[in-house]
C-alpha cells in the first residue's frame, strides 16, 4: 500500500477532517505546523547518512503536524491529526469520532520508510576489493492501517471490533555476506540483499465486562501473513576465475495463518488486600513455506558450483498447537507489605514436515550447467511436544522511612520431546539418512534483590541486583549411527549460562537551578557449551557503562543539560588460547558527550542547541589471521534553531543541523558531511 494510495489516504483524512469541522462548528480547535523547506546536502557517502537519519538528500516538505478537535452539539467528539512529508515518505493520519455511553470509531494510518546501508566489509590487505558496496537501492517502507469501532452502552458488555493490515516494501541488507578474493586472499565482506514484500491482514473481537465484582474480557483474533522475498549474494573477485564470481539467489514465499483466543479474569477482595486474576491463551498457526536456491556465474548462466545450492521449488508445512495458562495473586496484608505469586503452565505441540529438492547433474565437480531434473529428494518429519511450568514471588516493603525494598524469584521448566526423521527418496545419498529422539530439560531462574531510598530531599538512591541461570540439558535417547556417514543430527550435549546484572543511580538536587545524577550498570555473561566428544568451551562478556547527567537552570530564562556516557565491554572465546590462529579478546568501548541548551531572552523568541559528539576506539587489526575486528569512528551532531511568536497563535522556525561521520579506513567505509536546513511555520486557530 505505499506510494499513490497512502498520499490519497491522507488526503482524505484530512478532508474528513475540515467538513467535520466546518459542520455547526462553533468552538473548533485547529492547529497546523507547515515545513515550506527542509533540504539536505550531502557530501561523503550518501547511502550511510540515509541510514543512519532515516533522511533522503535533496529537498522534502509537507505538513509536519496537523491536529483538530470538535464537540458536537449531542456531545459526540471528533479529533484527528496528522502528518506528510511526502518526499521523506513519512505520512501518517488518526480520525476519531466518540460518543460517552454510545461508542467510537478509530482510524489509523502511518507509514514511513527506512534506509539501509550497502556497504560491505573492509579488509586492508585487499588492492582492489579493500571494501565492495552494493548499488542496489536499499530502502524498505513500512506502515499499517487500523480500523477500531465498538459500543459502550451503559450496563452493557463492551464489544469492539477491529481490522489492522501492516505491510512492508523494499530491499535491505543483509549479514550473510558473500565470498570477496583479491590477490589470492578470500574474505567473507561482501554485501548482499533482500527484495521484500509482505502484507499482514488482522481482524478480531474483543469484549470486557464486569460481572459480580470480576473483571471479565476475552479477544478472539484471526491473522493471515503474506510474504514474498528474494535474496542476493553475490561473490567479487579479480581472479577472473569464473567459479569466484558465483551469484547466489535464495527465493522464499512464506504464508501463515494464525488463530488464537484470549480469556481473562479479574478481581479485588476485602477491601482490595487481596487481588486475584487469571487468564487463559490458545493459538493455533498453519504456516507453509516454498523456496528456491539458485547459483549463477558472472553471466547469469545457471551453474553448478562445488556443493551446489540449485534447490528449486522446496516446500515446508508446520503445523503448531500451543495452550497457556496464567493466574497471579496479589496480597497486601498492610499498607507497607505486599507479597505477590504467578502461576504458568503451557503445553506446546508442533508438526512439521519439509521436501528438499535438488538439482545436481549433469556433474557438479566441473561447474556445469543444471539440466533441469531433480536428481535429489530429501525429506524431514518433525515432531515436538513440549510442557513448560512457569513460577514467580516477590515481596515489596515500605515500612522504613522515605524507603522501598523488594525482591523477585522467577523460576521456569520445560521439558521438550524432539522426534526427527529424514531421508534421501531419491538419490540414494547416505549423508542425509538420519533420525533422533531427544529429550530437552531447560532450567531458567533469575533473582533480583533491589531497593530505593531518600534519605534527605535532595537526594535519590536505587539500586538492584540480579542473576540469571539457563541451563539446557539435552538427552540424546536415539540418534543414527554415522558409521561411513557423516550424517549426525544429534551432536550438542548442552549449555549452561550465567549472567550477573547490577545498576544503581544517585540523584542529587541539592537546589532548584541544579540536579545531577550518576548511573552505573554492570552485566557479566559466562557461556559454557558441552558439545559430544569435546571439551567444554566457554565463552565470556562483561560489560560497564557509566553515566553522568546534569541539568541547570541558573536562569528562567535558560536551561542547560549535559551529559557523559562511557562504555566499556570485553568478549573473551577460546580462540585467545589458540596457538595458531590467537584472537586476543574483543574490545568495545565508546564515549559520548551530549550538551543542549534551551534560552529565551524574551517572550516571543526561543534558542535551541544541541551537540552529540561520540566517540569508538576498538580497532583490532586481525588481518594476518582473518578480517578485522571492531569499531572504529567518530561522530558529530550538532543542531540550532530558533522559535519567533510573531502572535499568540502564530511563530516560525528555523532550524541548521551538522552531520560529521569518519571511520578508520582500516575497519569501515563510509564518511560524510551532511548539512540539514528547516524552515517552519505553526498556527492556532
Amino acid at each position: 500500500m505505499p506510494g499513490t494510495p497512502s498520499r490519497a489516504l491522507v488526503i482524505v483524512g484530512l478532508s474528513l477532517c475540515a467538513g467535520a469541522v466546518g459542520a455547526e462548528a462553533s468552538n473548533p480547535e485547529i492547529a497546523l505546523s507547515l515545513v515550506p523547506l527542509q533540504y539536505t546536502f550531502v557530501d561523503g557517502d550518501s547511502g550511510k547518512f540515509r541510514a543512519h537519519h532515516w533522511r533522503a538528500e535533496g529537498y522534502s516538505g509537507g505538513v509536519e503536524e496537523f491536529s483538530g478537535k470538535y464537540t458536537f452539539p449531542d456531545g459526540s467528539v471528533f479529533e484527528t491529526e496528522g502528518h506528510a512529508l511526502i518526499d521523506q515518505n513519512d505520512i501518517g493520519t488518526e480520525l476519531s469520532l466518540t460518543k460517552d455511553a454510545v461508542g467510537f470509531v478509530n482510524l489509523d494510518y502511518q507509514e514511513f520508510r527506512k534506509y539501509f546501508d550497502g556497504n560491505g566489509g573492509v579488509h586492508r590487505r585487499f588492492k582492489t576489493l579493500q571494501a565492495p558496496d552494493t548499488d542496489h537501492d536499499l530502502r524498505l517502507d513500512i506502515g499499517k492501517l487500523g480500523l477500531e469501532t465498538g459500543l459502550t452502552l451503559e450496563g452493557m458488555p463492551e464489544l469492539t471490533f477491529f481490522y489492522e493490515r501492516e505491510f512492508k516494501d523494499g530491499a535491505k541488507s543483509r549479514l550473510s555476506w558473500a565470498s570477496v578474493k583479491d590477490d589470492g586472499e578470500t574474505r567473507k565482506i561482501g554485501p548482499s540483499w533482500q527484495d521484500i514484500d509482505e502484507i499482514v491482514d488482522s481482524f478480531g473481537l474483543k469484549a470486557t465486562h464486569e460481572l459480580a465484582g470480576f473483571a471479565l474480557s476475552g479477544e478472539q483474533r484471526w491473522e493471515q501473513v503474506r510474504s514474498e522475498s528474494f535474496r542476493v549474494e553475490q561473490n567479487l573477485s579479480t581472479s577472473g576465475v569464473a567459479s569466484d564470481t558465483k551469484i547466489r539467489t535464495q527465493d522464499q514465499a512464506p504464508e501463515s495463518n494464525l488463530m488464537t483466543t484470549t480469556l481473562g479474569a479479574e478481581r479485588s477482595f476485602l477491601e482490595e488486600k487481596v487481588f486475584v486474576a487469571s487468564g487463559y491463551h490458545f493459538a493455533h498457526m498453519d504456516n507453509r513455506e516454498f523456496e528456491t536456491l539458485a547459483e549463477y556465474n558472472a553471466a547469469g548462466v545457471p551453474t553448478n558450483f562445488s556443493n551446489p545450492e540449485q534447490k528449486p521449488n522446496s516446500r515446508a508445512d508446520n503445523d503448531y498447537d500451543t495452550h497457556t495458562w496464567v493466574g497471579n495473586v496479589m496480597i497486601r496484608p498492610w499498607q507497607w507489605l505486599s507479597f505477590g505469586t504467578k502461576l504458568k503452565s503451557e503445553v506446546v505441540k508442533k508438526e512439521s514436515n519439509s521436501t528438499y529438492r535438488a538439482d545436481l547433474s549433469p556433474n557438479s565437480a566441473t561447474g556445469s550447467t543444471p539440466n533441469g531434473v531433480i536428481d535429489e529428494v530429501d525429506q524431514s518429519l518433525t515432531d515436538t511436544k513440549a510442557v513448560r511450568w512457569g513460577e514467580g514471588f516477590s515481596v515489596r516493603f515500605t515500612g522504613l522511612p522515605r524507603t522501598a525494598l523488594y525482591t523477585e524469584l522467577e523460576l521456569e521448566q520445560v521439558r521438550l520431546l524432539l522426534r526427527e526423521d529424514r531421508q534421501d527418496v531419491i538419490g540414494n545419498n547416505a549423508n542425509e539418512l538420519f533420525s533422533r529422539r531427544t529429550v530437552t530439560e531447560v532450567r531458567r531462574g533469575a533473582w533480583t534483590l533491589g531497593g530505593h531510598a531518600a534519605p534527605w530531599a535532595f537526594l535519590d538512591l536505587t539500586a538492584h541486583v540480579r542473576h540469571r541461570i539457563n541451563n539446557n540439558d539435552y538427552d540424546d535417547q536415539q540418534e543414527t549411527s554415522p558409521g561411513s556417514s557423516t550424517a549426525k543430527s544429534a551432536f550438542f550435549d548442552g549449555q549452561s549460562i550465567h549472567t550477573n546484572e547490577f545498576a544503581t543511580r544517585a540523584t542529587f538536587k541539592p537546589c532548584r537551578w541544579f540536579r545531577s545524577s550518576f548511573r552505573y550498570q554492570f552485566r557479566d555473561d559466562d557461556y559454557s557449551t558441552r558439545v559430544e566428544n569435546e571439551p567444554i568451551v566457554k565463552t565470556g562478556s562483561l560489560s560497564h557503562i557509566y553515566t553522568y547527567d546534569v541539568v541547570l537552570q541558573p536562569l528562567k530564562t535558560l536551561l542547560t543539560t549535559m551529559s557523559f556516557s562511557r562504555q566499556n565491554a570485553w568478549t573473551t572465546t577460546p580462540a585467545a588460547l589458540n596457538a595458531t590462529v590467537n584472537i586476543p579478546t574483543f574490545n568495545a568501548d565508546v564515549n559520548t558527550w551530549l550538551l543542549s541548551m534551551d534560552y529565551t531572552p524574551i517572550p516571543q523568541l526561543t534558542l535551541t542547541n544541541s551537540l552529540l559528539y561520540s566517540r569508538a576506539d576498538n580497532f583490532n587489526d586481525f588481518a594476518n589471521t582473518g578480517l578485522p575486528l571492531g569499531v572504529d569512528n567518530e561522530r558529530v551532531d550538532l543542531t540550532t534553531g530558533l522559535q519567533w511568536a510573531l502572535a499568540e497563535n502564530l511563530s516560525v522556525e528555523g532550524e541548521y543541523a551538522f552531520y560529521h561521520y569518519q571511520a578508520n579506513s582500516n575497519a569501515e567505509f563510509g564518511d560524510y558531511n551532511a548539512h540539514v536546513i528547516w524552515l517552519r511555520g505553526s498556527v492556532k486557530f
